[in-house]
């Protein structure tokens, strides 16, 4: 069965399936119902969203989410498998990776890229397992971290330091149109600098318009954000953190922090994250996890996050297998 969004009742049962395969992890993350809803209902510039799932009657054994670039690596479908646990080891992955492998070739795509959740220190699951036995590569990997949530004042405000010679600018949904332009060049910027592994993957090439249209989706998916910047003393953002996730939602997301190379050594990670917690904080009326991820090689970033407060949870590896 094909499932592209106009169904909203076929899209829960197969976004189910997905949720509850992802909460036999114990810190799942992911979007909510009506978030993924609007990536698949909807038209985007930069990419298309549906899937396909294996369906016995009124069973959903299992299915998997694909995303279809469109802009950059427009030779890469995104594979997402899952399988409900009492239908495991009856081939229906194997199935379902089939019909994918068939579909991305007939679209001229020429690689599948699949991310599995691993275990935090081996790096191995049921899922890695799957994924080298049907021909995918390693190529890439990041430690998944959490943060329980609220922190107390007193612990944000231990943790706050600011840096000399940099102001600190903030802004909500929108960013605002004085800093636009500046903003999608440290994007573009951290979209080459952050660390990939072996992936090959082309970088974001993100303009004001594209920021533009990033906002509306998030808006139409019920999502917030917080931003917080340094400004060095030219005017040039220097490095910059965002958080969000769905409003009342227990799960939310260290997005990018990124810190341009000439600025680092001189604590700006923590100088635009501690801040920013604090403003992420004070809209929020219940407990709730921040989740991020790192490359292990980021060593610094995941510096940070301890020194916050983080710990690790499981590992999220990046798989490919050429067509």
């Amino acid at each position: 069965m094909v499932v592209d969004g106009r169904d909203s009742e076929v899209f829960g049962r197969f976004f189910g399936v997905r949720d509850r395969v992802r909460r036999e992890w114990e810190f799942p993350a992911g979007l909510g119902v009506d978030e993924a809803l609007v990536l698949f209902a909807g038209e985007h510039a930069d990419m298309r969203v549906d899937g396909l799932g294996v369906v016995d009657g009124d069973e959903w054994r299992g299915i998997v989410w694909l995303d279809w670039w469109l802009l950059e690596n427009t030779d890469t479908v995104d594979v997402e498998l899952a399988v409900e646990s009492r239908y495991r080891r009856r081939g229906i992955g194997s199935r379902l990776l089939d019909e994918v492998i068939e579909r991305a070739r007939s679209d001229g795509r020429t690689r599948l890229s699949a991310s599995v959740i691993a275990d935090a220190v081996t790096g191995e699951s049921a899922g890695t397992a799957f994924a080298g036995a049907r021909g995918f590569v390693r190529k890439h990997s990041e430690l998944h971290q959490v943060l329980e949530l609220p922190l107390s004042a007193g612990q944000i405000d231990g943790l706050d330091r600011p840096v000399a010679g940099y102001e600190i600018v903030q802004w909500r949904e929108h960013t605002p149109d004085d800093w636009l332009e500046r903003f999608a060049d440290a994007l573009r910027a951290m979209s080459e600098d952050v660390p990939q592994g072996e992936s090959g993957l082309e970088a974001t090439r993100w303009t004001p318009e594209r920021i533009r249209q990033a906002e509306a989706r998030r808006l139409a998916q019920g999502r917030f954000c917080h931003t917080t910047a340094a400004v060095d003393g030219d005017g040039r953002l220097a490095a910059y953190t965002q958080m969000g996730g769905a409003t009342g939602a227990t799960d939310l997301y260290q997005f990018d922090t990124f810190v341009r190379p000439e600025h680092r050594g001189k604590r700006l990670g923590m100088a635009v994250k501690v801040p920013n917690l604090r403003s992420l904080q004070a809209g929020l009326d219940h407990r709730a996890v921040l989740h991020t991820w790192n490359a292990p090689e980021n060593a610094p970033m995941i510096a940070v996050n301890n020194h916050l407060g983080f710990r690790a949870v499981d590992q999220l590896i990046t798989f490919q297998r050429t067509l």
